[in-house]
């Protein structure tokens, strides 16, 4: 396999961005992507991301810049896929090299990154990589609207 580009994301990744999440276990269409990397791709505390192997999207990665008063700025690893055919390849290393690069560019030391238990072989990658778990906690979520049980479906994974 070719070494992957990294690159930002376009728009017109949309459709590869919407499948790739899918792997992730997360339902996404594509024109809700692109809307959604719309506004992201504006922020200059957001950077998204995409490993490009010969033309196609072979994985995403999105980062952006979180300040906490108990800790200062640091990054976040908003969430990171690479495609299954591209898996051990070395294409999440550098997603994961790239999105460090921006951090210190952001005058970050910190990047964190949340996974689910389930997924056994990312906490086996993300410790190769030099990351320490370094807390279990419970996730909470709260629909506002009244209407919100199938938005709050979407943050949930089907693994």
């Amino acid at each position: 396999m070719p070494l992957p580009t990294i690159r930002i994301a376009l728009i017109s990744d949309a459709d590869a961005i919407a499948r790739l999440t899918s792997q992730l276990g997360y339902e996404l269409q594509a024109s809700a992507a692109a809307e959604r990397l719309s506004r992201l791709l504006a922020r200059p505390d957001h950077e998204f991301f995409v490993a490009d192997v010969d033309g196609h999207v072979a994985g995403w990665l999105h980062a952006t810049v979180l300040e906490y008063v108990e800790s200062g700025p640091f990054v976040v690893i908003g969430g990171l896929v690479v495609d299954e055919d591209h898996r051990r390849k070395g294409v999440g290393r550098l997603l994961m090299e790239h999105a460090e690069a921006w951090a210190r560019q952001q005058g970050c030391s910190i990047v964190r990154l949340w996974s689910s238990a389930a997924r056994t072989a990312a906490h086996r990658f993300y410790e190769e990589l030099g990351y320490t778990n370094i807390k279990t906690q419970y996730s909470f979520i709260k629909s506002l609207d009244g209407a919100g049980d199938p938005q709050l479906q979407m943050f949930i994974p089907a693994l």
